[in-house]
């Protein structure tokens, strides 16, 4: 068997070697916990790894695909998942140290039916305190750092796992985004990230307090869009145990792969975004606006009225939601959160319920708003994040300096990293974020695509398009 370079794997290239027992499964897991072993010293993306669960699951689906049972493309693919999704018996401390011995008694469902496709969990990947903000700078299981530099920051919450892919220690992760926390390390860590619409994938067995009810979302990380389309079709559907999830049915996501977009629109919000990017990430988004265009899209400019209102109706809506599940620990165990967390938790038990109310009544105008401009135009199409990856002193300064102007990373209208893609959580619309370019210093940037309510495929076939004809996703970071 030849020697299995993790670093040129795919889930779509490499699974059709497994159905024909071309590769092993076992030998593919050995590659990859080898690679853990010897980067994640340095990356810290891992939290727990499961390696003789991981091993023994590799040699059972090796003897069930040599028995004639293959289970589809993700049987024998190593994946990751972010340490506030269940899984049974191992740490699920969701980043914290409240919940640091919790091992649940019960998987996610989203990891069972990851299991139930055949993939094998590698472990759980590194997070941001309570998900709680965008650096992954845990002050409990320490920072973990960017592969394309290790100086700054891989984003956030779900920054373990965006590392995990962008490093190929996996080859998909699934993150949490209750306001860009998959969408945000996707883009500074140059992989493909994914909220799906609000629904449309289980969020039974995520940890209470890491996101808000009607905001939050569970989404995959991988290197392709064809291998995000994979993924999320293992995932998605109706959970009898999620009231919230969607009974729409699940389509074959790969179907639009490949079809031209060629007559498509693709809408601008002009104004809110703009103001938000450094002039690295303007000249990056233009260029990849200037690649759809000659891909044969047609680009329109797109009117969201109440714009500037959506950092606000998401603060009052996700930190109201959120609460509920804090607040018995803020009254017996404060001291077991950061300061920074413990003050934002006691701030927003000052939000009164007519702010909350008011929020949702304004958050449905939004949503019109959008709806209207997604009738118009079959995507929008936005930059993920104003900026490429701060360092960590930048992230501990609270500021950046980019082209000779000052970014307050905390801002009273929100948080700098997630201005772009709050709007989304607000709305529930799916977002797929994928590379659009490198700063001067080799930093990725991000390119978000939005689509209509469960439209996840004419997002995948817009991405897909522009993937392939820039070819960003080639381009891999310098590990020893």
């Amino acid at each position: 068997m030849p020697k299995l370079d993790p670093t040129t794997l795919t889930i779509a290239g490499v699974a059709p070697r497994i159905a024909s027992r071309e590769v092993s499964p076992a030998e593919l897991i050995v590659n990859y916990l080898d690679r853990v072993k010897r980067l994640n010293p340095v990356l810290n993306a891992y939290s727990t790894v499961m390696e003789d669960e991981a091993l023994a699951a590799a040699r059972h689906a090796e003897e069930e695909i040599r028995r004639g049972r293959y289970r589809g493309p993700l049987h024998g693919i190593p994946v990751s998942i972010k340490d506030n999704l269940a899984v049974k018996g191992y740490p699920t401390t969701a980043g914290s140290k409240i919940l640091a011995d919790w091992k649940p008694d019960f998987d996610a469902t989203v990891v069972r039916r990851l299991r139930e496709a055949g993939a094998i969990v590698l472990g759980k990947n590194n997070m941001h305190e309570w998900a709680g903000g965008g650096t992954t700078m845990n002050p409990y299981f320490g920072a973990t750092y960017n592969p394309w530099d290790t100086s700054r920051v891989p984003g956030g919450s779900s920054g373990g796992s965006a590392a995990a892919v962008a490093a190929d220690l996996c080859l998909a992760s699934i993150g949490t985004d209750n306001a860009g926390s998959v969408r945000n390390p996707a883009a500074w860590c140059g992989t493909v990230g994914l909220k799906a619409t609000y629904g449309r994938v289980s969020r039974f067995g995520g940890v209470a307090g890491t996101g808000g009810f009607s905001s939050d979302h569970f989404g995959p990380f991988t290197k392709t869009v064809e291998d995000c389309a994979l993924v999320l079709g293992a995932i998605a559907g109706e959970d009898p145990n999620d009231p919230l999830s969607s009974p729409e049915p699940v389509p074959d996501y790969r179907e639009s792969l490949g079809s031209p977009v060629a007559g498509m629109k693709g809408g601008v919000v002009k104004g809110y975004f703009d103001e938000l990017m450094t002039d690295e990430v303007a000249w990056a988004f233009r260029d990849a606006l200037a690649a759809l265009e000659s891909l044969g899209m047609q680009l329109t400019d797109v009117t969201i009225p109440h714009m500037d209102a959506v950092p606000a109706v998401q603060t009052a809506t996700s930190r109201c939601e959120n609460l509920v599940a804090h607040d018995p620990y803020i009254r017996k165990q404060p001291r077991d959160y950061s300061f920074e967390l413990l003050a934002r938790n006691v701030a927003s038990l000052t939000i009164p319920a007519s702010i909350y109310v008011t929020a949702q009544r304004v958050r449905r105008l939004i949503c019109r708003e959008f709806e209207e401009a997604l009738q118009d135009a079959q995507v929008i199409v936005t930059p993920t994040v104003g900026m490429a990856a701060p360092t960590l002193e930048e992230c501990r300064q609270g500021f950046a300096d980019a082209g000779g102007r000052r970014i307050p990373f905390r801002h009273p209208s929100g948080s700098f990293g997630t201005r772009c893609t709050i709007p989304f959580n607000v709305t529930g619309h799916p977002a797929v974020s994928v590379c659009c370019g490198f700063t001067a210093s080799g930093l990725p940037i991000g390119l978000q695509i939005v689509g209509a309510c469960f439209a996840e495929g004419l997002v995948f076939q817009v991405a897909h398009a522009y993937e392939q004809a820039a070819k960003w996703y080639e381009k891999k970071p310098a590990l020893a």
